[in-house]
């Protein structure tokens, strides 16, 4: 009896990984993977290696063409995370609005969800032009902007 109960547990999941895995559809390219699922909601994500060897990383979930959820990171030759490092990072001191890396990433991020992707404009030296955005985040837009952007073109070829 315990085993027929096991082996029909068994057929259960099964089935039920089959028709999960029937809902959503994956594509990958070099630098880049796109899950769509059959709600219209998308994940993509991205990478862009700089010179330096550092690996800039963005997923963007989005449903209906708007961001619902983003995370961004850089990782470097070495494979450490600048979210990972939090305040071991050392960003705080030398940062003209007292905020660590992963802070104005954070603050970046909710700025995208609230605004759209479109809405960071940077200067001719990466950085935000937008005084809202500047006021959370100083940092660097560029590499961090590339990922973004191909993330979200990835997720619009969907």
């Amino acid at each position: 009896m315990n085993k027929k109960f096991m082996l029909g547990a068994l057929a259960l999941v099964l089935l039920a990984g089959c028709s999960a895995s029937s809902t959503k559809e994956e594509t990958k390219d070099e630098n880049a993977t796109t899950t769509v699922d059959e709600a219209g909601g998308a994940q993509s994500d991205a990478e862009v290696t700089d010179a330096d060897g550092n690996v800039t990383k963005a997923t963007i979930e989005e449903e209906n063409g708007k961001v619902t959820s983003i995370s961004i990171d850089v990782v470097d030759k070495d494979g450490k995370s600048k979210k990972e490092a939090g305040d071991d990072y050392g960003m705080k001191s030398d940062s003209g609005i007292g905020k660590e890396w992963y802070e104005q990433v954070k603050y970046l991020e909710q700025f995208i969800i609230n605004n759209g992707i479109d809405a960071v404009k940077l200067d001719s030296d990466g950085y935000a032009e937008d005084e809202d955005l500047k006021s959370g985040c100083t940092i660097n837009l560029k590499d961090i902007m590339e990922a973004v952007n191909e993330a979200n073109d990835n997720n619009a070829q969907k």
